[in-house]
């Protein structure tokens, strides 16, 4: 999915550009605590646990998040060296059961989220944040990524259909 296509504008660019901005926010988030925890240790001897701890559930939401908008814009990490080589025919199956294992990942995912806060009651020791919140970040991950999966799958199918009608 490119810049220009119109999958990148109206909802889907909206949504897109909110999370770019939210996880610059938690990018600032983890840089303040790590600053602060770094500051606290070597200039006040004193270290703010506070800091550590929010500073990793940011980072957990960061890295997850950022996986998910990473999907929305197709930028994730790909070796398509041999898939390039390959015949259109081959080329095309690959990518379809790239799309069928990402499904399935994500839907394992989403399954195993439902599984894991079912009963779930723990929470960070210092801050208190519960932990089905930290865990929250694995099905906005695989749902965002179902998403770009879906926009993969149909810019293929489109593709398929103009290529078969042209003469």
């Amino acid at each position: 999915m490119n810049a220009d296509s119109p999958a990148t504008r109206g909802l889907l660019g909206w949504l897109r550009q909110t999370l770019e901005i939210a996880a610059g926010l938690l990018v600032l988030g983890v840089v303040f605590c790590v600053t602060a925890n770094v500051f606290g240790r070597f200039v006040l001897n004193y270290s703010y646990t506070w800091a550590e701890e929010l500073s990793r559930v940011l980072f957990i939401w960061l890295v997850l998040l950022g996986a998910g908008v990473g999907s929305l814009g197709n930028e994730h990490v790909a070796v398509t060296f041999f898939r390039d080589k390959a015949p259109a025919g081959l080329r095309k199956a690959a990518v379809l059961l790239s799309i069928a294992i990402i499904y399935i990942v994500c839907i394992c995912i989403l399954l195993g989220f439902k599984e894991v806060i079912s009963g779930y009651t723990s929470a960070t020791p210092m801050l208190g944040i519960p932990q089905t919140f930290l865990y929250s970040a694995m099905p906005v991950m695989a749902i965002l990524t179902m998403i770009a999966n879906t926009i993969a799958l149909v810019e293929l199918i489109r593709g398929a259909l103009f290529r078969s009608k042209t003469p």
